[in-house]
């Protein structure tokens, strides 16, 4: 076939034609004949010398016609491929061959163009091979390399941390369930089969769904995007939480941890001698009147406390978002920042914090029963606790935002301290009671 683009020949010739199947070969001249293997394989009796190409026929077997599109394909690719490399790289207008350069050059660019072209379908194949699991499974082993585009920060540990507890969900359903390894699975009847699952074998609770299906639609918009999955059905899985059922603690309340004399209860053998419950204590007080999330309460070091002035602030940029945001500073915690002379100690794991903190509300007598609705396995029960049952680190950030919002503080206000940027996130954290909300919007009934 020659070139209409330019004085340069190329062709494409039969290695064999002898043979039943033989290798395909790109002859070209320019100052000197040259030959580049295609790497394509072509049944002889269905080669055509003038159109240079497979001819399609139906006297010919399916599976030769397929290998013929396939071959077919391939060499348009190559032409189109030559002809691009050469426009983009020397603005080759099909007049000047000495664009080109010597034979040997041309010979070398063609070769880089296959060579691109079979990498291309190398790929290509390789995708069409990786199971979902699989490109979950690199997906998260890969989050760490990752910048969330929103924060331009690397992904945090919490948030990986959360994707692997995801994905060892899905890996247990797929070899429970016998789920097919496949992309095609994850069509309407997915979400229904992974629903009556997760409530008939592991009787989780109703938000487990849509936090499952969360980072499932994060996983497969990215197979989307390398080609991995054309059907868009997951996009309308379920993702959206229940608001459940939290506790605060009051001002009183909050007192009263503060005013545990932990070292005389070890004295008396009441709490052990060698625990950190008090540095638990501590924290989270300090969270009680800041509103910091965990990561940050584990990383005061990077805070600004500003405690020589008449009205001290803390000044944090926050881990999770990066707001800057500034606290006025309660007593309590300039007491706590002279107790630790500004070195504050480090959390010890959750499910220790979370121990000392239910430990430290039992001391303090934070016995209110209090009924929490809960839906698990896909039935709601209420169940009644003893409210320091309840106490959780994240109660800390919870208690700091009800308490402002039930004395009267612009929602606004307290945004800019908690970091908050939509009000629908933040008014999740206000817990206030029937009674509370009676109480708090008496004064526009005088």
């Amino acid at each position: 076939m020659a070139n209409k683009k330019g004085k340069i020949n190329l062709n494409y010739n039969l290695k064999d034609k002898s043979e039943e199947l033989t290798l395909v070969y790109l002859i070209g001249y320019h100052k000197k004949r040259f030959k580049v293997s295609t790497k394509q394989y072509v049944y002889v009796k269905t080669w055509d010398n003038e159109s240079q190409r497979c001819i399609i026929s139906t006297s010919f077997a399916d599976r030769i016609n397929r290998a013929s599109r396939k071959v077919n394909k391939f060499l348009d690719a190559i032409d189109d491929g030559i002809h691009k490399f050469f426009e983009s790289r020397h603005g080759f207008n099909g007049n000047d061959p000495s664009y080109f350069g010597t034979a040997e050059y041309l010979k070398d660019s063609i070769q880089r163009v296959i060579d691109g072209l079979i990498e291309g379908e190398r790929k290509e194949e390789e995708k069409k091979s990786i199971t979902p699991l699989q490109f979950f499974q690199s997906y998260v082993d890969n989050m760490h390399k990752r910048v969330d585009p929103r924060t331009r920060k690397f992904i945090a540990d919490r948030t990986i941390g959360h994707h692997k507890t995801v994905l060892k969900r899905y890996q247990t359903f797929f070899a429970e369930k016998n789920i097919k390894d496949d992309f095609s699975v994850f069509d309407r009847q997915f979400q229904e089969v992974f629903i009556n699952w997760a409530y008939t074998s592991k009787n989780y609770s109703s938000n487990t769904i849509p936090a499952s299906f969360s980072v499932l639609k994060v996983w497969l918009n990215d197979a989307a995007r390398q080609g991995l999955i054309k059907d868009d059905t997951y996009k309308s899985y379920i993702s959206k939480s229940d608001e459940v059922d939290n506790i605060y603690l009051t001002e009183d309340e909050i007192s009263r941890l503060y005013a545990l004399d932990i070292p005389m209860l070890k004295s008396k053998g009441i709490i052990d001698a060698k625990s950190t419950i008090e540095e638990t204590r501590d924290l989270f007080i300090i969270g009680c009147w800041t509103g910091l999330r965990q990561s940050d309460l584990n990383h005061l070091e990077k805070a600004l406390f500003d405690v020589e002035t008449t009205e001290p602030t803390i000044t944090v940029v926050t881990e999770k978002t990066s707001e800057k945001v500034k606290i006025p500073m309660h007593r309590y915690i300039k007491e706590l920042y002279a107790k630790y002379e500004g070195e504050f100690p480090k959390m010890c794991y959750k499910s220790r914090f979370n121990e000392h903190l239910k430990e430290l509300g039992r001391l303090a007598e934070i016995n209110d029963e209090v009924i929490i609705k809960e839906n698990r396995g896909g039935k709601v029960t209420s169940i009644k606790y003893k409210k320091y049952q309840l106490i959780k680190s994240h109660t800390a950030r919870r208690s700091f935002a009800t308490n402002l919002y039930l004395k009267g503080a612009p929602t606004i206000s307290i945004m800019k301290l908690t970091g908050h940027t939509t009000e629908a996130n933040f008014m999740k954290y206000i817990k206030v009671t029937r009674e509370e909300n009676a109480q708090l919007m008496q004064q526009f009934f005088k």
